[in-house]
């Protein structure tokens, strides 16, 4: 019988909420479909803008140090006039010069008007250890040069020739003059770049300082140069773009109205064709289902014999009642296993209450068709055996059993 009636009752329940939160549901679908309709519109129709800050650069500035000895001494290995570039040392007995060039070229979108400056300057000095301290300093100019109308990836370099026995002659003679040298003496190039033009629509000015290291030692001189260096200005400008939004919120929009358009119009349609509203036989029938499941434990499944029904009958007014009967007179509540109906046994009289159907509510009488069905298929089957005790049935929860009379 469960297995038969539960799609009918799950349908029964499920009409008794709906019709019991009608309008609860209605204004919840209601407002998913007007909560979707505002994600759809904001997110697809017009998502809005806003506003972003972001650092930008105009142009990029690249600036690097290139230097060469020529060779003017006769010596084995070196030709003269042999060129010597790009070594980290050189030999200060036969390539005594340094030629040096600082090479400074931009990139940009839009430039125009745009002049590169170069300084360099010979800085000697004695500094401390961490060179946090400077005892002396000497300052020599090197080379200034301006160049005009330099274009994007055109390439500037402001030359100059470093003599390094010279230079290491001016610091021994300092030092000679001092009477001490307290520190480290050191000969380092500072070059000072600047870029100054019209970029992007702005006047923009630029400018760097790279150092070149020149360290002598015995019948050498050794060149430290950082390599190239590329940077350039920054500045923040605010970009407007339109908003975007993730596929939460770009699918759950349309997803959201569709459903709450959906529900509201399976509702109302629900209502006004098959109605959502139970008959009083299907609210009989939930309220059997829901005593059933409730005193599932004081009910057992048994085939009562044909004696029992020869017994005056008592009819109850519904499973609860039968059921709290039992419980007071100590006695058990038996379902037939074919008909469905339910009995209790005691003394010489049978209680019955047979539970109602979806399409009609009204429980039978236990004299009607149900009944005789059951009955005939009881006496189809006696004889075949020992009818059991009805009174074994106690309270107490059993498992199904079959007897045949």
């Amino acid at each position: 019988m469960n297995a038969t009636t539960q799609p009918s009752e799950t349908r029964l329940r499920l009409r008794a909420i709906l019709h019991a939160q009608f309008t609860v549901i209605v204004v919840a679908c209601l407002l998913a479909a007007a909560v979707g309709a505002g994600l759809v519109y904001t997110t697809h129709v017009d998502p809005g803008t806003e506003t972003q800050t972001r650092t930008v650069s105009p142009l990029t500035v690249e600036t690097e140090y290139v230097h060469a000895a020529e060779v003017t001494e006769p010596n084995p290995v070196f030709e003269t006039g042999t060129v010597l570039d790009g070594r980290n040392t050189y030999f200060t007995q036969i390539a005594p010069e340094l030629d040096v060039g600082v090479e400074t070229r931009y990139t940009a979108a839009s430039a125009s008007d745009v002049d590169v400056v170069v300084e360099s300057e010979l800085v000697i000095r004695n500094v401390g250890e961490d060179d946090e301290v400077v005892y002396w300093s000497e300052r020599e100019p090197l080379a200034s040069e301006q160049f005009s109308g330099v274009e994007s990836g055109e390439t500037v370099a402001a030359s100059f020739v470093i003599n390094s026995s010279a230079i290491d002659a001016t610091a021994a003679s300092i030092e000679e003059e001092l009477g001490a040298s307290p520190g480290t003496t050191e000969m380092v190039v500072v070059s000072d770049v600047a870029v100054n033009g019209t970029f992007d629509g702005e006047s923009t000015s630029y400018t760097r300082t790279v150092e070149m290291t020149v360290d002598h030692g015995d019948g050498t001189y050794s060149v430290s140069e950082p390599g190239l260096q590329s940077s350039g200005p920054e500045r923040t400008e605010e970009v407007t773009t339109e908003r975007s939004y993730g596929p939460l919120r770009s699918i759950g929009g349309p997803v959201l109205l569709l459903f709450g358009i959906a529900g509201t119009a399976a509702l109302l349609y629900a209502r006004n064709e098959d109605g959502l509203a139970l008959s009083p036989e299907e609210e009989a029938y939930l309220s059997y289902r829901d005593d059933r499941s409730e005193f599932a434990e004081w009910i057992t499944q048994i085939r009562l014999p044909d004696s029992v029904f020869e017994r005056p009958r008592a009819e109850a007014s519904s499973l609860r009642d039968l059921v709290d009967f039992a419980i007071d007179n100590d006695t058990g509540v038996v379902e037939d296993p074919q008909s469905g109906a339910f009995y209790a046994v005691t003394g010489d009289l049978l209680y019955t209450y047979q539970p109602p159907s979806p399409a009609n509510g009204a429980p039978d009488d236990g004299v009607g068709p149900a009944s005789e069905s059951g009955a005939d298929a009881r006496t189809g089957d006696s004889g075949d055996g020992d009818a059991p005790d009805s009174h074994a049935n106690g309270p107490e929860p059993t498992g199904d059993a079959e007897s045949t009379e």
